[in-house]
């Protein structure tokens, strides 16, 4: 099995698409066009000041809060319920006119986008209170942590914190974790192709307890 844990500080930086911040790719699968974008993509990104989203047209996303004071969307002039650390993750169109509104100091968000008609992505978000063993499906693309914890995979066991990212196998496996702190959780992406029968054509956001 090939799996490896990408730390915080190993993603790579890039500029926001309208230039008005700094983004954090974790992960991306190019696109199969040849357009020089991407079929799907997970990065992590530090909003530290209000300001609008960058439209990505085609694309579903979903965004999450990691760790902040959070943010306030407002979505094609509809305002939606505040972004906090607490809130399960939001799901919207990349198409959409965004407006993000800090509601305090810096925030770290995650972010998974898919290119729709061709891929589509889930992202679960999980809290860790105590030790437990989790079953991670084949479509399983990466587990973005928040919060200190001990991971053990089979044979591989390390400690990880904010923002580290286990990039994964396509492959079921079985992920034991133990939290090192009062506030740990995790977020589960995962990601498949959408089939000529149109199955899995729906962008899925959750949460587990």
């Amino acid at each position: 099995m090939s799996l490896r844990i990408q730390r915080f500080d190993e993603h790579l930086k890039m500029p926001w698409k309208n230039g008005l911040g700094i983004t954090r790719e974790v992960i991306s699968r190019p696109a199969s066009d040849g357009s020089g974008g991407f079929d799907w993509r997970i990065s992590l990104a530090t909003v530290g000041a209000s300001g609008p989203f960058s439209v990505f047209a085609g694309i579903d996303r979903t965004i999450a809060v990691l760790k902040g004071d959070g943010m306030q969307l407002t979505v094609d002039g509809r305002r939606e319920v505040p972004l906090l650390v607490g809130s399960p993750p939001f799901a919207f169109s990349g198409d959409a006119e965004v407006q993000a509104d800090c509601l305090g100091g810096e925030t770290l968000d995650l972010n998974v986008m898919s290119r729709r008609g061709r891929f589509v992505h889930r992202m679960t978000k999980i809290g860790v209170s105590a030790a437990q063993t989790l079953s991670m499906s084949g479509d399983t693309v990466a587990i973005v942590f928040r919060g200190d914890a001990a991971v053990k995979i089979d044979s591989m066991r390390s400690d990880v914190g904010l923002g580290d990212v286990l990039i994964c196998e396509r492959m079921p496996f079985e992920l034991a974790i133990e939290p090192l702190g009062a506030d740990c959780g995790l977020y589960v992406i995962e990601v498949s192709a959408v089939t000529d029968q149109g199955s899995g054509s729906e962008t899925v956001a959750s949460t587990r307890p």
